[in-house]
């Protein structure tokens, strides 16, 4: 059986396990409909969940936090409570100066850019670009999505942060939003249905 198939069985069976009651709360995990462009993703927090959409063939899921991209380009599906963070009334700000804190403990050099124009126009998102160097000088690159929510950061880490994968972060973000509604099995077998019409 090919993986693709495979991916595609675990999936739609995920989603039949959601859609038959089976699990009355929302999905721990973030979830993934597969469509002709790539895949439709959506990740639930509280009574809200962050819907996005990985483009190109070549993206493959490594598990439900990690994407594959394409060759040589990851990402990471994460969600910082407000708790975490210090301020309350900008959490976006807020939780980029939380991740760049964390490297400076971790790393000799850390240099951030805000990178408004990735973000676009969208005021709910915010793209950090970071890079952290060793004593070494060797350098790791990221971009840092943050999706502003209720009750925190929805988050996309794309790594390494380099020009050529500016188009991927901007198709990203232009698809990263909240969705005010619990991602429950009816909103599950909802986005099914609508990846089902993409494909």
């Amino acid at each position: 059986m090919s993986e693709r198939l495979a991916q595609s069985l675990l999936l739609e069976g995920l989603i039949l396990l959601l859609v038959k009651g089976v699990r009355a709360e929302p999905p721990k995990d973030p979830i993934y409909v597969k469509t002709s462009t790539g895949w439709n993703a959506a990740y639930a927090h509280g009574n809200e969940y962050a819907e996005f959409r990985v483009t190109g063939n070549g993206a493959k899921l490594q598990d439900a936090y990690h994407i594959l991209l394409q060759k040589g380009v990851g990402m990471m599906v994460s969600f910082v409570d407000k708790k975490e963070l210090q301020n309350d009334s900008d959490l976006l700000s807020a939780h980029a100066q939380w991740e760049i804190d964390y490297w400076h403990q971790h790393a000799s050099r850390v240099e951030s850019n805000n990178r408004e124009d990735l973000a676009g126009t969208i005021k709910d998102v915010k793209v950090t670009e970071i890079k952290v160097y060793n004593d070494k000088g060797a350098q790791m690159s990221s971009y840092l999505i943050g999706l502003d929510a209720k009750d925190g950061v929805f988050v996309l880490s794309v790594s390494p942060g380099k020009k050529d994968v500016d188009p991927s972060v901007k198709e990203l973000v232009s698809s990263f939003k909240v969705v005010p509604r619990n991602l429950d099995a009816e909103e599950a077998k909802r986005l099914s249905s609508e990846a089902k019409t993409q494909r």
